[in-house]
């Protein structure tokens, strides 16, 4: 019992650290994973059976390649013609867009208080003011940037296809270190303990004081990815381009090293793993190019369930409550039981899913490569309400 309410205590006080550290409510979905960890874990529960509550389309030459992010009920998201959009989660009508010329956005933003951070394909980092869009601060780095932003305290962090890890001060996006690889990083830094976790094309995980920069350790993995790694209970999961999916320990006590704790690979579908995991106590899920879903046991890497899709995952998955939330390359949308896999509902868009999902107040927000952002929720129970609702962006 006393064990019990202990670890009550924990998730508790981990649920306060990441709500400080986005400066939102427990419900939003702040960062492109939701959290600083990376864990892809959503607050609440989804019902068992969902439909399009809206839908929005921007221009015909637009697509969603980034994972949308949700605050205090409005959505922000950037589309890869250029044009950033803020639309209100209730009935998906606009706020706000701001079109940046010969751009696009293949990366999330980061969402915190009254500002948002993203980067764009050009290699352009910006801070808006999530009001109205206005700039508050640009500045460049050297490589394009294809991962999303992570605040952390004073400072947000950025990566970019010139392997570099900046650290930029969040008043006037000034550099403050940089840590460089000699190959792509298009991971979203997580953090945990006072370390990032970045798994890079140079086939190594490493981790980054976030202080000052320096490195505190590196283990070598099988091939390159460019997979955000989640951070939960001092390990790292992520999946590689050689199709294996690591388990990495990685002990804040200055007496123990950063190890392989176990490794997956499926041997009927070895392909690359490019979608991020999600992860809690009981599960961790990910999908892959060889047209699959995987459930493993956190704690050993054993298989609990595998679901085949007939279409490759780039998409992330989230877990919320007893379900997982995942969308695939064909443009199929599944909420799958998290104890077996088992399909509970499924929808078809027919335009394909990179961009993962968001999931804040019972709803999924996810956009596809068509360039329609879609709204999922609860079925109505009345047939005399409102009607979903399709509007057209122009």
């Amino acid at each position: 019992m006393k064990l019990r309410t202990n670890w009550h205590f924990v998730l508790m006080v981990v649920s306060v650290v990441v709500c400080s550290q986005t400066n939102g409510r427990a419900d939003d979905w702040p960062l492109v994973r939701g959290n600083v960890f990376g864990t892809g874990v959503a607050y609440g529960k989804l019902p068992d059976s969902l439909e399009v509550l809206w839908k929005v389309s921007v221009s015909e030459d637009a697509g969603f390649d980034a994972t949308a992010v949700i605050s205090n009920g409005v959505i922000y998201v950037g589309d890869n013609a250029g044009t950033f959009h803020a639309i209100r989660l209730g009935g998906g009508t606009e706020v706000w867009k701001k079109e940046f010329p010969d751009s696009g956005f293949g990366a999330g933003a980061a969402v915190e208080g009254e500002r948002l951070y993203v980067g764009d394909m050009n290699g352009a980092i910006y801070c808006m003011s999530t009001a109205d869009g206005k700039e508050i601060w640009t500045e460049k780095l050297e490589g394009e940037v294809y991962a999303g932003p992570t605040p952390n305290g004073d400072d947000v962090l950025f990566t970019c296809e010139a392997g570099t890890l900046s650290c930029r001060k969040k008043q006037d996006g000034k550099e403050r270190w940089q840590f460089h690889i000699e190959a792509p990083l298009r991971c979203t830094p997580t953090i945990s303990g006072g370390r990032a976790a970045l798994a890079g094309c140079d086939s190594q995980l490493h981790l980054i004081n976030v202080d000052d920069g320096k490195e505190a350790a590196t283990v070598e993995i099988d091939a390159p990815t460019g997979s955000t790694p989640a951070m939960r209970e001092e390990r790292v999961y992520f999946g590689t381009e050689g199709g294996t999916f690591y388990a990495i320990s990685t002990p804040t006590s200055a007496d123990k090293k950063a190890a392989v704790a176990w490794t997956y690979h499926d041997k009927l579908r070895s392909q690359p793993i490019r979608a991020a995991a999600a992860v809690n106590e009981r599960l961790v899920v990910f999908g892959g190019q060889g047209k699959a879903i995987y459930g493993l046991n956190p704690i050993n890497g054993h298989e609990i369930w595998k679901l085949p899709t007939r279409s490759r995952v780039e998409s992330s998955p989230v877990i919320v409550g007893n379900c997982v939330v995942v969308a695939t390359t064909a443009g199929k949308i599944y909420l799958l039981d998290a104890a077996t896999g088992e399909v509970k509902w499924e929808y078809d868009t027919g335009g394909s899913f990179v961009a993962s999902p968001a999931v804040v107040d019972g709803k999924i927000v996810l956009g596809n490569s068509d360039g329609t952002l879609y709204c999922f929720g609860a079925k109505k129970s009345n047939a005399n309400e409102l009607t979903t609702k399709d509007t057209k962006i122009k």
